[in-house]
């Protein structure tokens, strides 16, 4: 079962007084940016994992996940608020899921911004999900620049994030992004049990598409998990 972490495909491409855009993200690691009112995020994560995940027939190495959020609100002047369908598994597409909401808050902060969000996820979940309890989480990320390069640190608390989808022991996640262009950004972060390295590409030729590339768990030989997350934004009200 793929756990999906809204927030973690996000980039941004942003000028800052450059002499070019950049993007900046953190590839599989949650931040504390969320969606502004008006605009929805649609995300797609694939994974294959070494190890194979689950139990009796349903038992695989990958499988894929996606997400719809929708923002509300105003996160400068008040609070962003998020609501979110997730539908957690492509084998019996849709018949296992959860809802999330969130509430969020953005600050400048010096030369950069500071973002923070409250998010409860597995609310209400449905299928294979059904007996699994809200997992909480609080993540706060500051977005600035280390000389010329655009730069994200993220550090949080939740109880979400074990290896397992049902695990709800309280845990930290941490992540650092550096923008080395105005197409690509690195990253690298621990999150829950897990390090994290990936990268964050927005090509021109998809209009604003994000696609992250991550590897998770590398220090446990035989037994780490490659994704790709695809995240797009799209303003509901012009």
């Amino acid at each position: 079962m793929k756990k999906s972490l809204i927030g973690a495909v996000a980039a941004l491409a942003i000028g800052a007084g450059m002499a070019s855009a950049q993007t900046i993200g953190i590839a599989g690691v949650p931040t504390g940016f969320g969606a502004a009112g008006g605009v929805a995020q649609i995300g797609f994560s694939a994974t294959y994992s070494q190890r194979a995940r689950g139990a009796g027939p349903t038992r695989t190495h990958g499988d894929a996940a996606t997400v719809a959020n929708f923002g509300f609100g105003n996160p400068v002047t008040g609070l962003g608020i998020e609501f979110g369908i997730n539908l957690t598994s492509f084998r019996r597409f849709g018949q296992s899921g959860h809802l999330s909401f969130g509430l969020h808050r953005l600050w400048q902060a010096g030369p950069g911004v500071f973002s923070a969000a409250l998010r409860a996820a597995y609310v209400s979940p449905w299928g294979d999900i059904n007996a699994y309890r809200p997992a909480y989480s609080l993540t706060g990320t500051y977005l600035g620049g280390i000389g010329p390069r655009m730069a994200m640190v993220s550090v949080g608390v939740g109880t979400g994030w074990g290896q397992r989808g049902n695990d709800r022991t309280v845990r930290g996640a941490v992540g650092f992004g550096l923008g080395l262009n105005e197409q690509w950004a690195a990253s690298l972060g621990y999150v829950g049990q897990e390090s994290v390295v990936g990268a964050v590409w927005n090509p021109p030729a998809l209009g604003g598409t994000s696609v992250a590339f991550s590897v998770r768990n590398l220090e446990e030989s035989g037994n780490a998990t490659f994704a790709v997350d695809i995240g797009r934004a799209f303003a509901l009200m012009r």
